[in-house]
């Protein structure tokens, strides 16, 4: 048999034992608590990222979708674009005139008209010879008309620059119903 104080020494080396495995599972569930804390931190790291990265993936198919429809509107454009160029190789593309620049190209142009032709007349002189038989009478008139003296050409031209805008309008409108006319002008022909 064991003596008292040998059993006392294995129970009291039993006890140091049984602290030192307690508090070792102590420090073991401590790092374990650790380790599970550390994990969901990870875990709630990673699914923050991953819903962030979720995020990110979505708006990337949106870019990518919109990408694709800005490719095939772009292609779309240049295909009408190709269309209209091709459409407007015959057809001249014409200026568009400011309706009161039209007005006043108008009446420049008929003045210098009338002036040039009045310039004309006044150096011109027309011959008149006729004769006419009355029963037996033979009726000779000739003279000389020299047109600058007998013309009043001052008169013509002033009357030139008395065009109102509503009867030069008029006239343009007439000139745009050719289809050779080589503009548009703005306020008279927008329809066209």
């Amino acid at each position: 048999m064991q003596s008292a104080q040998e059993s006392l020494a294995e129970l009291r080396a039993a006890i140091r034992y049984c602290e030192n495995a307690i508090s070792a599972a102590e420090s073991t569930i401590e790092s374990m608590d650790f380790r599970q804390q550390l994990a969901k931190q990870q875990a709630m790291k990673k699914q923050e990222s991953t819903g962030r990265e979720i995020a990110l993936t979505e708006m990337v198919k949106k870019l990518e979708a919109a990408n694709d429809t800005l490719v095939i509107d772009n292609d779309n454009l240049n295909r009408e674009n190709a269309k209209l160029r091709e459409a407007s190789i015959d057809k001249p593309t014409m200026p568009v005139i400011p309706r009161d620049v039209a007005i006043a190209i108008f009446r420049e142009g008929i003045k210098q008209g009338v002036s040039d032709a009045c310039d004309a007349l006044s150096e011109e002189t027309i011959q008149i010879d006729e004769t006419e038989y009355c029963g037996d009478f033979e009726v000779s008139f000739s003279r000389e008309i020299d047109l600058g003296d007998d013309l009043d050409l001052d008169w013509i031209r002033d009357k030139v620059g008395s065009y109102d805008a509503e009867s030069v309008t008029n006239n343009l409108k007439g000139l745009l119903g050719n289809l050779n006319f080589e503009c548009r002008i703005h306020g008279i022909d927008d329809n066209k």
